[in-house]
């Protein structure tokens, strides 16, 4: 009796485990897919800033370097694992084409704006954003461990 008693102690625990785990594969896909659209919303807010400071001061909007995105957002991710800001080594490196180039990186704990009115009251970062010569925008984000969010736009003509 205790033998059997044992078998089928085993065999619900054994049930109970095989049916959880979809569940926490299924938990853990819903939050890198969560992750994923915040990281994506931060970038398409950080192009919208930049684009409305361009308005204010009466320039033309920048077209989105949808070529140079997956390249914006793994430079984010490289400085997210490091946990530090640097710069990359241009637009050659990603076999791109440009007269111009602009590069613009940070990180923020607080909001997407505030990292945008910090990149604005920076003399050279701000001149990346209204540089007249620029036509086209890349924005990638990514977030560490602690929960930061670090932004690289890579501007072009």
């Amino acid at each position: 009796m205790a033998v059997t008693f044992r078998r089928v102690t085993t065999l619900v625990a054994v049930a109970v485990c095989l049916a959880l785990v979809p569940a926490a594969s299924h938990a853990a896909t819903l939050e890198r897919t969560s992750k994923t659209q915040e990281r994506a919303e931060a970038a398409r807010k950080m192009y919208e800033n930049t684009n409305a400071a361009r308005v204010r001061h009466h320039m033309r909007r920048l077209a989105r370097a949808h070529g140079l995105t997956d390249e914006a957002t793994g430079h984010a991710r490289a400085m997210a694992r490091r946990g530090d800001l640097f710069h990359s080594s241009g637009p050659k490196r990603y076999g791109v084409r440009c007269w111009t180039w602009g590069e613009n990186v940070g990180y923020t704990s607080g909001s997407i704006f505030k990292l945008h009115r910090a990149f604005m009251r920076s003399i050279s970062h701000r001149r990346n954003v209204l540089n007249r010569s620029f036509k086209r925008v890349a924005v990638g984000a990514a977030t560490d461990s602690r929960g930061r969010l670090f932004v690289t736009l890579f501007f072009c003509s």
